[in-house]
């Protein structure tokens, strides 16, 4: 049970996480295209660090935070963040964006098979289906259909990374809500961390998204400074388009999209959140259909009803369960 547990809030986060999500996939796929993936990768990161380390600041959240729960938060970035991030990009490169969403859909499916021994969790059938029912209307979505050219490169290196980030991404999320401290600390995950309701620190969304940040651009910049890359990227810097559609990707994204993200694994269940945040490739489509002219097909109509439906279901779970 996470700290506090106020599900509609960590819902309420998690639908916010997918609107921030949608909007950044489109802002760091622009910038991509003029000064590459690598590079947006750890302008985003700094520029997400200075907006969090202000943000502590205003809402004076800054508070020692204990060793075990640091290494967690840590360890979260280093697996979400900076693996996780890395084999997503990579799989986005070779596969295209609708095979790469499809395999990153996958992600609440792994948070749900991780958080029952690593954190004690669990999700009734009504949950179950519920997820079942939103990922089947993300899959319709983004498999309708492919581009010419779309796959650049090993498709099986592609799938190989999608999985990996899918992976990562659930990790992290499992490691950020042991670290920011739950009330009930149950399963695997704790045990290991030596976290206990005696020793247990909650610690907030803000100041923990800050934590993983720091870990995540570290660990990047590091890497960049030992491949003789850093240089390149401040370089980048200069390509004032790119600069602003990076800087509004890391507003939405690992400012807001990823606070938001914790708030929802720290009082709603990790796979009922997951399930939500993993929508935002439908939510992209009116975006892009409102922005780009584009067309929406009924398909896409289809599959975000069914998506909808889903996530209703899922939020709803307890109280259909009582009324049967």
């Amino acid at each position: 049970m996470a700290a506090g547990l106020n599900e509609p809030l960590g819902i309420a986060a998690a639908s916010g996480t997918a609107v921030c999500w949608a909007f950044t996939a489109l802002f760091f796929s622009a910038a991509s295209r003029r000064i590459g993936q690598y590079h947006v990768n750890q302008i985003r990161l700094v520029i997400a660090c200075v907006l969090l380390s202000i943000a502590c600041a205003v809402l004076q959240v800054y508070q020692p935070v204990p060793l075990n729960q640091l290494v967690l938060l840590g360890l979260s970035g280093l697996i979400g963040l900076t693996l996780g991030d890395a084999a997503g990009f990579s799989s986005l490169q070779i596969l295209g964006a609708r095979r790469a969403s499809l395999l990153g859909a996958l992600a609440p499916g792994c948070a749900a098979i991780l958080m029952i021994p690593m954190l004690g969790e669990s999700l009734n059938w009504i949950g179950v289906c519920g997820m079942l029912l939103t990922l089947g209307g993300v899959m319709w979505v983004v498999l309708e259909r492919g581009q010419p050219g779309e796959i650049h490169g090993s498709a099986t290196l592609g799938i190989v990374m999608g999985l990996l980030g899918a992976i990562g991404q659930a990790g992290g999320l499992i490691f950020s809500k042991a670290g920011m401290g739950m009330t009930s600390p149950d399963g695997l995950m704790n045990d290991i961390a030596g976290v206990d309701p005696s020793t247990v620190v909650p610690i907030s969304p803000v100041l923990g998204t800050l934590t993983r940040m720091l870990a995540g651009t570290a660990i990047l910049l590091g890497y960049a400074v030992v491949r003789g890359s850093l240089g390149q990227t401040w370089q980048k810097l200069r390509n004032r388009p790119a600069l602003a559609q990076t800087s509004a990707g890391a507003f939405f994204g690992p400012f807001i999209g990823v606070t938001l993200s914790l708030v929802a694994v720290k009082y709603a269940n990790t796979a009922v959140a997951a399930t939500i945040m993993g929508t935002s490739p439908v939510l992209v489509i009116p975006i892009v259909a409102i922005i780009y002219k584009q067309k929406v097909t009924w398909r896409a109509v289809i599959g975000a009803v069914v998506a909808v439906a889903g996530v209703t279901i899922l939020g709803l779970r307890l109280l259909i369960e009582e009324s049967l």
